[in-house]
């Protein structure tokens, strides 16, 4: 990952390289009703944890029975889940978990992948990251989708070398706002694209 892009986040400057180098997502546009959305459902990640200074791997999120069920709840439900994944992701270097429910057109989904599996093969890790969500909304869903708007913040972390020393801190970030699109899919739904939105907005 670019270190410029650590700078307001570990995912704020890989999104943001996404979405210059994407269009609209393919396949049509789901779009957000005029009006609040009719569910809201606040919820909190529970931190998986983190790994130790030995480098031990971290156990894959599981993902809760409701984020399968495509209604307004099990939506803001999945996107958690997709950010627990990317939390484990970063700290473990395995991006299955996250990339199994995420579309191969989702350049925001490809992008993270290639930044944490760049660092990784360097032989470093992210050291106490935790993202926590929060606020996550969604209108009904229909047969396109949904698209889920929730805030997300970080824990400050350290991008760690091999032989423990540490190559770059990385402050915390405080709630951001980031829009999840998703599709449904065979066993609730994928991920087809992640965009941040404005700070304070």
């Amino acid at each position: 990952m670019r270190s410029g892009g650590l700078r307001t986040g570990v995912l704020l400057g890989v999104l943001a390289l996404a979405a210059c180098s994407s269009g609209d997502a393919e396949g049509g546009e789901v779009t957000a009703p005029p009006s609040a959305p009719a569910t809201s459902e606040t919820l909190t990640a529970e931190p998986t944890g983190e790994p130790t200074d030995s480098g031990e791997a971290l156990a894959p999120p599981e993902m809760p029975a409701e984020a399968r069920e495509q209604t307004a709840e099990g939506a803001a439900a999945f996107a958690t889940y997709w950010f627990d994944t990317v939390e484990y992701a970063y700290g473990s270097g395995d991006t299955e978990p996250f990339m199994a429910v995420s579309l191969d057109e989702c350049s925001a989904c490809n992008a993270t992948e290639e930044s944490i599996s760049a660092v990784h093969s360097s032989g470093a890790r992210w050291s106490g990251l935790q993202m926590t969500v929060s606020s996550a909304v969604a209108p009904p869903p229909d047969e396109r989708g949904t698209i889920v708007s929730l805030l997300l913040s970080e824990t400050e972390s350290n991008v760690v070398n091999s032989d423990g020393s540490v190559r770059e801190a990385i402050p915390a970030a405080p709630d951001r706002p980031f829009d999840v699109f998703l599709r449904p899919g065979d066993e609730g739904w994928m991920v087809y694209d992640v965009a941040a939105g404005e700070a304070g907005s």
